[in-house]
């Protein structure tokens, strides 16, 4: 079960590490009242890498605009998709909340200057803190 929440964090903390700035978006999601609106466009797909020793837990995570905040859901190529309970941004500072069955992960992770990706520290379960690195898919262009 360790394994598994360890690959989800991992996954996680990756794909948060690659945003790309754009519009105005709150810093937090739907279920948290916040003020500030940071001008990072964090929406779109995010492909993540969490290390944990040798080994390294990809994933990939789905972010999105709901009511002034950011909601979403973190999937882990090897257990299952969670919850994004929580997602702040303050400056360059991404703090990320995700919901699994052994309790809160969370992910804090500095944001590249363009916007495209993101590097920090997942806490796990038990206080162990594992590297992760996200990267935002380029987003699809449309036919004219």
């Amino acid at each position: 079960m360790l394994v598994r929440s360890t690959l989800v964090v991992a996954n996680f903390a990756v794909a948060l590490l690659t945003t790309r700035p754009a519009v105005a978006q709150p810093t937090a999601p739907a279920t948290q009242q916040t003020a500030p609106v940071t001008t990072q466009d964090l929406q779109g797909l995010w492909d993540f890498e969490m290390r944990q020793g040798e080994r390294t837990s990809p994933g990939f995570f789905a972010l999105g605009p709901v009511d002034r905040a950011w909601a979403g859901s973190i999937t882990m190529y090897l257990t299952n998709t969670l919850a994004i309970r929580a997602l702040t941004v303050r400056g360059d500072s991404v703090t990320m909340v995700v919901a699994s069955r052994e309790g809160d992960v969370t992910f804090s992770a500095r944001l590249s200057s363009d916007g495209g990706s993101m590097q920090g520290i997942v806490e796990y379960h038990g206080g162990a803190l594992l590297p992760m690195t996200a990267v935002r898919r380029s987003r699809p262009v449309a036919a004219r």
